[in-house]
Parts: C-alpha cells; structure tokens; sequence
C-alpha cells in the first residue's frame, strides 16, 4: 500500500519525493499510440523522443511548439532510446 500521495502519483519509497517535486503534475503529450515507451529527452533541441512499437515508429515531441510528428517510421521496432552525452 501506499504510504502517501501527491496528485496522481501514490508513493510507495519516500525516496520518490526526492525525485519528483510535490507541485508536480502531468500533461498528457500525445494520444493514440498502441505501446509507448523508451523516452529520451534532449534538451539542446528541447525535444522528446519515444517510440511505439506496435506502430514501428519513433516519435517526436516538440516542446517549443507543443506538437507531435513522427521522427522514424518504420523505426526497425526501436525501443530503449537514450541521449549520449
């Protein structure tokens, strides 16, 4: 069970309030997607990255314009995407 609650996050390690602030909230970024995961986010581009693999695309999520394209289709099933410093 749950030891706390903040918004929609239950809590179930303190350690997590360290990792995300009490005036957190979420934002729904896109709809539609049969399976997504493997988000990346590069900050220089202020984009996020993830895939759907299911649809065998990457997708792109652009913060300074709040919109969603497809990145890579087909995406040969990426998954796991990562930013290299």
């Amino acid at each position: 069970m749950p030891t706390k609650a903040i918004g929609v996050f239950d809590i179930y390690d303190d350690s997590f309030l360290h990792l995300v602030s009490t005036e957190a909230t979420l934002r729904r970024l896109h709809t539609g997607l049969a399976w997504a995961e493997g988000p990346a986010y590069f900050p220089a581009l202020r984009t996020l990255i993830f895939s759907d693999i299911p649809e065998n695309c990457m997708l792109r999520y652009d913060e300074c314009n709040g919109q969603t394209s497809v990145f890579r289709s087909p995406s040969s099933n990426a998954n796991g995407n990562t930013v290299d410093r």
